[in-house]
């Protein structure tokens, strides 16, 4: 439990001291950034067994969460050995094929509609803290993901998971652990709690809950394009989390100006961390010019998404070795094509694998 992740600034720390220290590519600096991917399935399940059939692995046949999560752990010390820092792990995971039949069926939550927790689902982040605290990774840990919120129809059900998954990860005693609390929040989940003005509440709810005087850094995530958080919501994050999907190296740069321009973040400043944007370099490398941390997200073939990568174009790989993407399942969590090995090239160049 030797990593303890905190913010000085626009700076993120670990252990009191900057991250990547002493870094600058390009003549830009690079300290006190926090590299990342996103990687939410690393914890996944489902309970619906229509749908948990397609999850299959191809070389066993059948599916087994806790193949996936272990899968997972065995790689993080790979990851940190090309300068990675974090990695994005979710409760509710997300997307994996986007197709109606399974996407409005499959069910992948830590939660049960009362509120109750499944175990397996914490078993299985536990030990992903502890692999990631291991190998030197911060987990950025998204507690709430929109389709799977819909089965949760009491807001105060939803208020009390965020306060006891807080307290959960808080006697943990793991200190590298950071909260999105909702995926890409905003109105268009058609639930007002996780609206522009009420997610404050939820933000604020999990920085208010301690133990032994420590509490979690935490913030939520707003979605691609032109999309930011903004007023109550940018004020009470500690960190703020625009994503950069579908966006252009230079529409990015312009969305990252914008935020810096609000009046909630001139008068705070803090570390910028953008934890979903694409698997384009050329969007990590206009970030880090931009002073902003950069997340990896590499959907995979087989899953009906498109934005500026057009995952449709073939379907799912048939074998296990070739299997794409770190988001639609089954994943092969090694860096095993040519888009994974750009991306922690990438990395490596911009960190030294610092």
């Amino acid at each position: 439990m030797g990593n303890d992740i905190a913010i000085d600034g626009t700076r993120f720390l670990i252990n009191g001291r900057p991250t990547y220290e002493g870094v600058e590519w390009r003549g830009k600096r690079v300290e006190g950034l926090l590299l990342n991917s996103r990687m939410v399935q690393a914890i996944f399940d489902d309970d619906c067994p229509e749908t948990r059939e397609r999850w299959r692995y191809p070389d066993t046949g059948r599916w087994d969460p806790d193949r996936n999560t272990d899968d997972f752990c065995d790689r993080l010390a790979e990851y940190r050995s090309y300068g990675l820092l974090a990695v994005t792990v979710g409760l509710q995971g997300g997307g994996s094929v986007y197709t109606p039949d399974i996407y409005d069926r499959y069910d992948n939550s830590a939660y049960r509609p009362d509120g109750s927790f499944k175990q397996p689902y914490f078993d299985r982040l536990l030990r992903v803290l502890k692999a990631a605290d291991a190998a030197g990774i911060v987990v950025i840990v998204n507690y709430f993901y929109w389709k799977h919120v819909q089965r949760i129809p009491d807001d105060r059900v939803i208020v009390s998971i965020a306060e006891r998954v807080t307290d959960w990860l808080l006697g943990t005693g793991y200190r590298n652990i950071m909260v999105d609390l909702a995926n890409e929040a905003g109105e268009w989940w058609h639930r007002p709690l996780f609206g522009r003005e009420n997610i404050p509440r939820l933000i604020e709810t999990v920085k208010s809950i301690t133990l032994n005087g420590r509490r979690l850094l935490a913030g939520s995530s707003s979605g691609g394009g032109s999309e930011l958080a903004a007023g109550k919501w940018l004020a009470a994050e500690d960190f703020s989390m625009p994503h950069g999907n579908g966006l252009m190296p230079g529409e990015l740069r312009a969305k990252i100006h914008r935020l810096r321009e609000s009046p909630e973040y001139v008068e705070r400043p803090r570390p910028i961390c953008i934890n979903e944007d694409s698997i384009f370099t050329e969007n990590l490398d206009a970030a880090v010019e931009e002073y902003a941390s950069w997340g990896f997200y590499c959907q995979g073939y087989g899953s009906g998404y498109r934005d500026r990568m057009d995952w449709t174009v073939q379907p799912r790989e048939s074998s296990f070795d070739t299997l794409s993407g770190y988001q639609t399942l089954p994943v092969n969590w090694a860096i095993n094509d040519p888009i994974k090995r750009a991306f922690f090239e990438r990395v490596r160049a911009i960190t030294g694998g610092g």
